[in-house]
């Protein structure tokens, strides 16, 4: 045989071995292809197309005349501009106490010994455990007027009468802090499990001091976990309903609270379809944004270093 002829006789080979791969792992990933599809996409552009629908309370049917009547609603009344950035006031406060919690909780079990280390992720991932509403009652208990941190500061004679912190913005960060902040853990731990424990003992024999390790040695080693815990913490903090509903009461203020008003009190469905959009299309824009802008940073610094 040629030499010629061996090489075009392995190619043949190695491109029938790729197709066949490929087309066994399009096999593979049909079902969850389809139920991605029935379950995510086609909602979602039922929701996109009613919201462009005319204003209809009580219908639901899809029509040929579109509309922006719902978003011109919208963006021209500042009643709904001031819950829009409510919610992404309260999501970037929670995912910031989320972050600063997450890093210091994600460290201390880092440099925990392998002994006590299980326990302390049972012990992180321990409220996952719990359904929402439980926690959220559970919260009730401990910050209501004859709570447990009332009665407490009274009995103290700190307060001589009880502080209202139920059906505030400060029970609603609370509570989403609570249920969040092991979805920001686990990343930032994943991340920490690959670097090497020796590191921070190398820069303390140096002379650099803690915060100087966590600040300019472990934080850019972490990014990657970070950004993940950002990304699921905002995201799903501006969409949580069932906390804001709970803890915030139903003037919470939350955009979230508005649309159920709007699918189940209104019936507006047009109109509370156009939330969904615009609640979806602000997500995406601020993680995007904070994802492109991070690895605009993360080049900078390894080309720097």
């Amino acid at each position: 045989m040629y030499p010629l002829q061996a090489i075009s006789s392995e190619h043949r080979r190695r491109t029938s071995r790729v197709s066949n791969a490929f087309g066994a792992s399009a096999v593979l990933t049909m079902p969850a292809c389809i139920v991605i599809a029935a379950g995510v996409v086609l909602p979602l552009a039922y929701m996109l197309i009613l919201s462009v629908q005319a204003p209809d309370p009580g219908e639901v049917e899809l029509t040929a005349n579109f509309t922006a009547a719902n978003y011109l609603k919208f963006f021209t009344s500042p009643f709904y501009w001031s819950v829009l950035l409510k919610t992404i006031w309260v999501a970037s406060v929670t995912t910031a106490l989320c972050a600063f919690l997450g890093l210091t909780l994600a460290v201390s079990i880092w440099l925990t010994s392998s002994r006590w280390r299980g326990l302390c992720i049972i012990a992180v991932i321990s409220p996952l455990l719990v359904s929402i509403v439980t926690r959220a009652f559970g919260w009730m208990v401990v910050l209501g007027d004859n709570g447990l941190i009332n009665s407490l500061l009274i009995h103290l004679g700190i307060f001589a009468a009880p502080r209202h912190m139920m059906f505030t913005n400060f029970a609603i960060i609370v509570g989403l802090v609570h249920v969040f902040l092991p979805l920001m853990t686990l990343p930032i731990l994943t991340s920490l499990d690959r670097v090497d424990r020796n590191i921070p003992e190398a820069a303390s024999s140096l002379g650099a001091g803690a915060l100087t390790i966590g600040v300019k040695i472990l934080l850019p080693l972490v990014i990657p976990g970070l950004v993940s815990g950002i990304t699921m913490v905002f995201s799903l903090t501006m969409s949580s309903y069932i906390l804001p509903a709970l803890m915030g009461g139903a003037d919470s203020g939350m955009i979230t609270t508005l649309i159920y008003q709007q699918f189940v009190v209104t019936f507006n469905w047009q109109f509370g379809a156009t939330l969904v959009a615009i609640l979806l299309a602000t997500s995406l824009g601020i993680v995007s944004l904070l994802i492109f802008e991070t690895s605009r940073r993360t080049r900078k610094w390894m080309v720097r270093r």
